[in-house]
């Protein structure tokens, strides 16, 4: 997936079309596959749960760090 940068014009017509029919190609990709059935928090292993919850607990701590450098560059804006 490619992703535009600001500065880069709007896709032309041609473009949008094509990009398009390339995103239904993609769904096309997993028509008449089953869902799968997500397991139970206490069918996962005590090692599985331990190394999912270190994991979220990261990923949460970084988006919080992330958002208050965020808002700290926001407020510095204001003086």
């Amino acid at each position: 997936m490619s992703m535009r940068s600001p500065v880069q014009p709007p896709a032309m017509p041609a473009e949008r079309r094509r990009l398009q029919s390339d995103r239904s190609q993609q769904i096309d990709l997993f028509d008449g596959a089953a869902p799968m059935q997500t397991p139970a928090w206490q069918d996962l292993s005590e090692e599985t749960r331990g190394t999912l919850t270190s994991l979220m607990t990261r990923l949460i701590l970084e988006h919080a760090q992330i958002s208050s450098a965020a808002l700290l560059k926001e407020a510095s804006h204001d003086h």
